[in-house]
């Protein structure tokens, strides 16, 4: 069964260890499943769905690209949580850099899963981006 918005939001909620969204509301999660999201379209070089998500019919994505989303959902959540700490009036310093930590590394992770469908993407396209050459052994090579 191809991936909702609620089936998406239950395993990033469980992956940030927050199912009652008491630390990540679900608009602070849809808005960050949108970024992920626009870097996965960005991957594939179209544009790409969630069913639920904005009114999407569908869900466009290959299955095997759900757990890059579901990463990056998780690291924008995060970086989003990191910069609501930051505006408070006196934060918590360790806290603060543990979570930056956190989402640092969770963004990375990130941006190494899209490399990974850029490059399967880039492999199983029947259109390369590129064109075959010509040889012509027997000009200028006397």
């Amino acid at each position: 069964m191809p991936p909702t918005l609620s089936s998406v939001r239950d395993q990033v909620e469980t992956r940030l260890q927050d199912p009652s969204n008491l630390i990540f509301s679900t608009d602070t999660i849809d808005e960050a499943l949108r970024a992920s999201l626009a870097n996965l379209s960005n991957a594939y070089g179209s544009s790409q769905t969630l069913k639920d998500l904005d009114g999407a019919a569908s869900t466009t994505f290959e299955d095997v690209d759900l757990n890059t989303l579901i990463v990056g959902t998780a690291a924008y959540c995060l970086c989003f949580r990191f910069i609501g700490k930051y505006e408070e009036a006196s934060p918590d310093r360790e806290k603060s850099l543990d979570l930056a930590k956190a989402a640092a590394e969770t963004m990375h992770e990130f941006q190494s899963l899209l490399n990974h469908v850029r490059t399967r993407r880039f492999y199983e396209a029947v259109d390369h981006p590129y064109a075959q050459w010509e040889w012509d052994e027997g000009s200028d090579f006397s």
